[in-house]
């Protein structure tokens, strides 16, 4: 309806259908949820003159997602069938993220009053307002509003909030508000603010419009106005996670970029040694008064010509003929201009022929570059920063120097940390678009999907994820979300640290539900056993209701030499019982400590799991 009175300039129905999304009923379903919001994102884009209708929608939208995102199986679900522009999915989260908005709770039963109500997400924590009663002889209605629990959880103990609470009983009929006031700082022993005297519960039922066909309406405002320590990931890096690049399906490729220098120095003293006896061949072979290997070296110096590069903040100056034999693009530039002709500037004992500008690089990208071209790689094994990679790259695509593979040698050496992901993520978007390195930009894309999985299994964290990657950052940030929420095959892998002490394991999302290796010593007729199980859980709103079903499960107790013991499970389906659990191995404690079956590093403690299995797309984990 809306397209047809856009594209034919027809303006009467639009008074009714905007009416109509003021008083639609509540969005049922994430289905319906999203149909609203791609109306929203539609209008937004294409129909300009009705930019109201749009922010009456997208309100709606909003509201939705502050009482409904409470979970992030909810948030990966939106993610994974949303198909809306991320920019305006960005602006969802960013709503959400703000630090002040108006809640409402419609109480139904009167007499039920103290029955709780829903949960709403403001400046990414979760609140609730509560109803109590006191009774008796001094009977009043008490108004509340509470941080909830579960939104805490992951914080900690330390933990603040400083927010000014506006507690309102509206008037359903004139909309007047009888409030109080308050300023509170909410921290983990002292959730909530509210007045136990909020009303006479007589002038509540009798006197005002406050019920209403046995319905109470009451609102709360929060203005937040400083939080602290209010984490945005669990911190977790490739180490925490005993992630681990050794496996039978994946092999490293090239040098350990420990060991380049080292190799680099070799070859450099082969080569001069090999220069040194064709010197001395030559001076036995010239005997007949021509210019010795000195002289030949000096001349040879004294003929060298350079080329000036402005990077930033720093001037590069590389010679001529190593540009020329290690950069495509500049051998064709030298070739094109060889028979022009060209002022020379001479400096000293060289002569510079030219300068580039490459300002638009990073400056610690180019010089690692370039001093990885004449066989110094400090540098760039001391680069952590993956904007810093995705420039080297970029610089080699450009100007067409074949050094990717030094470059990728270094990332996969990297333990970085998951503020880095997006950034580690489009490098792998950027090596898909180099010939011969496919499975180097898969398997970082598979490191940058594991780490997001192992940090983001908080609904608050997903939401801080999404806020903190705007503008060319949100693409890449959504793709790493729709992965996580996917329902292709998943592999989770895990190291034990220590087999003799054994902690708690890490969780990771994987096909939108949370996975965990366990692994679990027991005793059985005085022997030791070692057992590895796979487990399931969630966060659904209705846990008796929830199922899992897996197939084509490959468990994998992977050994030193690249072996493995393989066991395989045509499928299970895990159900909401916490200890459902899908057992896969179950050893002798002395075999996978008997270094000859070689399941455990020479250290005599890291134990490496790969399981693979497919999820049943006929089921669904989050429901709304």
């Amino acid at each position: 309806m809306l397209e047809i009175c856009a594209h034919f300039d027809i303006h009467g129905p639009i008074h009714e259908i905007k009416q109509k999304f003021k008083t639609y009923p509540t969005l049922s379903c994430v289905d319906s949820f999203i149909e609203a919001f791609k109306m929203a994102e539609k209008i937004d884009a294409f129909f300009p003159n009705l930019g109201e209708t749009k922010d009456i929608l997208f309100k709606r939208c909003v509201a939705y997602a502050r009482s409904n995102f409470l979970s992030w199986e909810v948030i990966l679900e939106f993610i994974r069938k949303n198909e809306t522009n991320n920019e305006f999915t960005w602006k969802l989260f960013q709503e959400l993220n703000k630090q002040e908005a108006i809640i409402r709770r419609k109480v139904e039963d009167i007499e039920n009053v103290e029955k709780e109500g829903p949960s709403y997400i403001i400046g990414n924590l979760e609140w609730k307002i509560l109803c109590k009663r006191r009774g008796g002889s001094n009977d009043y209605l008490g108004l509340f509003v509470q941080v909830d629990n579960p939104s805490c959880d992951n914080y900690g103990d330390d933990w603040s909030c400083l927010a000014d609470v506006e507690l309102n009983l509206v008037d359903q009929v004139t909309g007047y508000k009888w409030h109080h006031s308050f300023l509170h700082r909410f921290c983990q022993n002292d959730r909530s603010v509210g007045k136990t005297t909020f009303k006479e519960w007589s002038q509540v039922t009798s006197g005002y419009n406050y019920v209403k066909d046995g319905t109470l309406l009451v609102e709360a405002e929060i203005k937040i106005k400083s939080t602290n320590g209010l984490k945005t990931s669990f911190g977790n890096t490739f180490s925490t996670i005993g992630w681990f690049d050794k496996s039978p399906e994946s092999k490293s490729n090239g040098k350990d970029p420990a060991t380049e220098e080292d190799d680099i120095c070799k070859e450099g003293e082969v080569e001069e040694n090999d220069d040194s006896n064709e010197s001395d061949q030559e001076s036995e072979a010239n005997s007949d008064g021509s210019s010795s290997c000195a002289e030949k070296e000096e001349q040879s110096e004294a003929d060298k010509t350079y080329v000036l590069l402005h990077c930033k903040d720093i001037p590069i100056v590389l010679e001529k003929s190593l540009l020329v034999r290690q950069s495509g693009f500049f051998k064709k530039k030298f070739e094109e201009e060889s028979n022009s002709e060209k002022q020379v500037l001479k400096k000293e004992d060289f002569s510079l022929t030219q300068s580039f500008h490459l300002s638009n690089y990073d400056s610690t990208a180019t010089k690692a570059l370039f001093d990885l071209m004449q066989g110094f790689p400090q540098v760039l094994n001391s680069i952590q920063k993956f904007e810093t990679f995705n420039d080297m790259i970029d610089i080699c695509k450009t100007y067409e120097i074949d050094r990717f593979e030094d470059i990728t040698n270094r990332i996969r050496v990297i333990d970085f940390p998951f503020e880095e992901v997006v950034e580690a993520y489009k490098v792998s978007k950027l090596l898909e678009t180099i010939d011969g390195f496919d499975s180097q930009a898969d398997e970082l894309k598979e490191k940058c999907v594991a780490i997001a999985g192992s940090n983001l299994a908080s609904w608050q964290y997903l939401v801080s994820f999404i806020v903190n990657n705007k503008g060319d950052n949100i693409d890449p940030a959504i793709e790493i979300l729709k992965l996580l929420g996917n329902e292709d095959k998943c592999m989770i892998r895990h190291v034990v640290p220590d087999i003799e002490n054994i902690d708690d394991e890490e969780q990771f999302i994987k096909s939108n539900a949370l996975w965990n290796i366990d692994v679990l010593k027991t005793t059985l007729k005085s022997k030791d056993y070692l057992t590895v199980s796979l487990m399931c859980t969630a966060e659904d709103p209705d846990p008796d209701e929830w199922s899992c079903k897996v197939k084509n499960v490959e468990a994998k107790l992977l050994k030193n030499d690249g072996t493995c013991l393989t066991e395989h499970v045509e499928e299970h389906t895990f159900h909401h019982e916490y200890d459902d659990k899908l057992e896969l191995f179950s050893m002798l404690k002395s075999e996978v400590l008997d270094k000859k079956n070689g399941f455990i590093d020479e250290q005599g403690k890291k134990l490496q799991i790969e399981v693979k299995f497919e999820r049943d797309k006929a089921r669904k984990v989050a429901y709304l």
